[in-house]
Formats: structure tokens, C-alpha cells, sequence
């Protein structure tokens, strides 16, 4: 580790937790099974709750397991993807027995220094552009939490920085995680089957601030300034945005981002869409937070290839540009993606799948104003959404290749300049995940416009 690394940002939690002997893991999946095998490492007697038997040698109980039935135990490292609400927890805090999360358990050991990203979307682009420009001039650098790696599964490597995205469900059981820099990109209504309220899914995102850690840096977008309280923030504050006084200005007709450190250039940037810009925004802030050279985040910018659907520009057919935005899964998302786009771009949307509990109003107006040369929605939305989003004119149909078949057999009407699919609800109507979703978009693209 070089000498400007040697920090160590330690808290209670390590402590805690060295001296507990009986700790159980509720949950078994990828998480809850590496959690299980840390701890197992370091000698502690664990045990793991689930509702399904899991192949992992430790002793198992149900998930409907009553409370007393359980071996007695003094804290419970809970996977994200556990209800807060489950009967087994509600007992757990009941006994006053400590829950935390397995980013906790994770940051108690870790030595470097921990960036944290949150927002309802563009987290997974915003860590992948972060640990970019990072890792370019930190080589000893890690990307994980919900980006698809635990964080238990290499904090205890010898790493300079640790860059992890951290959705609401992994920082509602977090302890203040210390974060050296961190950043909100935005806010929008989201998992309230899990948090039931926004107030309590923003308490949630609002834990990625290390209020009383004097040298954090928090970064936030300015459309935020309405939703925090800053008064009780006392740490580095910085802002990115469109505004004149944020600290890093996104002038996406001049095509530069502008901070105190520097000019970017963005015009070889290869991601599409203001939303990106601002990911871009944020990701170079944090980079700055950590005194990366601004020649070398021009140059790892530069060089970014984005991630997997995510408005991802997959194929070229006679002028028109598809884009694959499956990762897409509310209307914010959607929203985010088409708000470059003018009436004066030729577009066709393609929608649809498991709507979530949200209102479609803002979703209306942004039609209404873009003008689509055409709006398919196929699966569960197309019956709910229909009749909400009239009088724009749409076409329903049964699944995504539907649509593109359609497309096909009128291609001379139409002509679009961009075909688009963001599907803005979940997959789970007909997909196991929005990668699977994805996928077969891509495949049925390029099977059917062949060049």
C-alpha cells in the first residue's frame, strides 16, 4: 500500500464482531453463503436461516423456524434480499439482538478506502465508470456489492479502494459504513413493495453519507438539494449537474463536463444520453476525490465501453441506431434515457413487461412533448398502461420480437432514426432477469435487420 493509502478507517463494528463467537447468516444465497464461509474462516459458530435447504456445511433452519427453536446467537448478518418485515427479524430486534448487513461485516475488515455509489438508477454504470478512472492510476482497486461481487469476498485483500455499488436493501442494515466518498444520483419512486414509503426508501439511500466523518466527500446531484438535509452533513460537499454553481458543470451542447480541476472533453465519449453524462459527472468527482490526474480520467473515459444493457447501442441497420436499455425496470429509468431525445429525432419506443406501483403521469407529459413515430408495450403493461397513456397512440403486442417483427414489415413508413428499448418495468413476466431479457433482444435484433 503506498505511503497516500496507509489510512485505515476502522469502526466498532470489527470490534464487535471479532468478540462474538455465535453469529447466524439469514439468507442463502451468493451473499449469504460467502458470508457463511468468512465466518467460518475466522472460527465462529454459525448457523444459516433460509427457506430453502442449502448446500453449504453449516447447520440450516427454515425460515419458518420459530424463534426459540433457534441456537441462541448474537448477531445476524442479514442478505439483501431478506424483508425487514420477516416474523424471525421482527423477533431478532425484539430481543435486542444486533442485525447488520454484510457490507457492515465486510467494511469491519477492510484496510483501503471505500467509495459507495447509490440512486434508484444508473448505479451499476456510475461504479463501472468509477472503478475505471480508479483503477487506471490505483491498480490495487475492487468492484463489487450489488455490481454482482460481494464485498465479504475480498476485504481482506491488500486494495488501495474498494468501489461498490450500494442499492437501499444493502444500506438499510448498514452501520455508518465511513465511506471515504460517496455519491447520490438521483431519486425516484422505487422498491416501495420493500420500503412502503419514499420516505424510508430515501432514509435507506441517505446512509451512503458519512455525515460525522470529517474527510468524506459527498457528491450529490443537484437535483437533490431539495431531498437532503444538509445541515446536518459535516463533510466535503460537492455537486454535478446543469447549474452554473455546481462544482461539476455538464454542458452537453459544448460537450465538457467542468470542474475546479479541469476541462473534459466528452465528445469521445461513447455513451449515449444526458443520464450518462451525468454518471460521468459523478464518477469524475469521485475519481478527483481521491486526487486521480485529470489526464488520466480524460484518457479512461475515453476509452469506456459501458456496460450490458444499458442503453447500449447494439446494432446499425440503414442508418438506425437499436439500443438495448433492458436494464431499464421503472419509468425513471426510462425517463432518464430519453431525455436528450427531442420531436425533432425519429423514434420508436418499444415497452413493457411487470409494471411497477407508479404513476405513469411524467411518462405521459414526456411522450406527448417527444412524438414517437411509434409506442409498442408488450406483456403485463400493456393492459394496465393502455388506457392510462391514452390518447398516445399505441400498439400492443405479446413480447418484445413481436414488436420488432412489426417494425420490420414496415420499415419504409417508419424509418426511424433510433428504435429503443427501454422496457421501464420489471422482467419477471416473462424473464428470469433483465440480462436474460436483454439478450434475447439483442439475438432477435440481429437475426431479424441483417445488413
Amino acid at each position: 500500500m503506498t505511503p497516500y493509502m496507509q489510512e485505515i478507517f476502522m469502526f466498532s463494528s470489527q470490534e464487535i464482531i471479532k468478540n462474538i463467537e455465535n453469529i447466524c447468516v439469514f439468507g442463502g444465497g451468493i451473499t449469504g453463503k460467502k458470508v457463511v464461509n468468512f465466518l467460518k474462516q475466522k472460527k465462529k459458530n454459525v448457523f444459516l436461516i433460509d427457506s430453502n435447504k442449502q448446500d453449504i456445511d453449516c447447520p440450516y433452519f427454515s425460515d419458518l423456524t420459530d424463534f426459540s427453536k433457534l441456537p441462541p446467537f448474537s448477531i445476524l448478518v442479514k442478505s439483501p434480499g431478506v424483508n425487514p418485515s420477516h416474523p424471525l427479524l421482527i423477533k431478532t430486534r425484539e430481543a435486542n439482538i444486533r442485525i447488520i448487513s454484510e457490507i457492515s461485516l465486510a467494511r469491519s475488515y477492510f484496510k483501503g478506502r471505500v467509495i459507495g455509489i447509490t440512486g434508484t438508477d444508473g448505479k451499476s454504470t456510475t461504479t463501472a465508470l468509477t472503478y475505471a478512472l480508479l483503477s487506471a492510476y490505483y491498480p490495487k482497486t475492487a468492484i463489487g456489492g450489488n455490481f454482482g461481487i460481494p464485498f465479504i469476498e475480498f476485504c481482506e485483500d491488500d486494495l488501495d479502494f474498494a468501489v461498490l455499488e450500494l442499492s437501499s436493501y444493502q444500506l438499510e442494515d448498514s452501520d455508518p459504513l465511513e465511506l471515504y466518498s460517496s455519491a447520490f444520483l438521483n431519486l425516484a419512486s422505487d422498491h416501495l413493495e420493500r420500503h412502503k414509503t419514499m420516505e424510508n426508501y430515501k432514509k435507506a439511500k441517505l446512509k451512503i453519507i458519512s455525515a460525522d466523518f470529517s474527510n468524506h466527500n459527498f457528491i450529490y446531484n443537484e437535483r437533490l438539494k431539495n431531498e437532503i438535509d444538509f445541515k446536518n452533513i459535516h463533510c466535503n460537499i460537492k455537486s454535478f449537474g446543469k447549474d452554473q454553481q455546481s462544482d461539476c458543470l455538464i454542458d452537453d451542447l459544448e460537450q465538457v463536463i467542468k470542474t475546479n480541476q479541469f476541462r473534459y472533453s466528452t465528445k469521445n465519449f461513447p455513451l449515449m444520453g444526458f443520464h450518462n453524462l451525468e454518471n460521468l459527472g459523478a464518477a469524475i468527482l469521485l475519481a478527483e476525490s481521491v486526487n486521480c490526474p485529470s489526464e488520466s480520467i480524460q484518457l479512461s473515459l475515453e476509452n469506456f465501453n459501458g456496460l450490458d444493457y444499458r442503453f447500449q447501442k447494439i446494432h446499425t441497420y440503414e442508418k438506425s441506431v437499436f439500443i438495448n436499455d433492458s436494464k431499464s425496470t421503472n419509468t425513471h429509468s426510462l425517463l432518464s434515457g430519453i431525455k436528450g431525445f427531442s420531436d425533432k429525432n425519429k423514434i420508436i419506443l418499444i415497452l413493457g413487461g411487470r409494471p411497477k406501483d407508479e404513476s405513469l403521469e411524467s411518462l405521459k407529459k414526456r411522450l406527448v412533448e417527444l412524438k414517437p413515430i411509434q409506442v409498442f408495450i408488450y406483456g403485463e403493461a400493456g393492459k394496465v398502461w393502455a388506457e392510462l397513456l391514452k390518447p398516445i397512440p399505441l400498439q400492443l403486442v405479446s413480447q418484445p420480437r413481436t414488436a420488432l417483427e412489426s417494425i420490420k414489415e414496415n420499415w419504409n413508413n417508419y424509418r426511424a432514426e433510433y428504435i429503443i428499448f427501454s422496457p421501464a418495468c420489471a422482467s419477471f413476466d416473462l424473464y428470469k432477469n433483465f440480462e436474460e431479457r436483454g439478450k434475447f433482444f439483442t439475438e432477435d435484433v440481429k437475426r431479424i435487420f441483417v445488413n
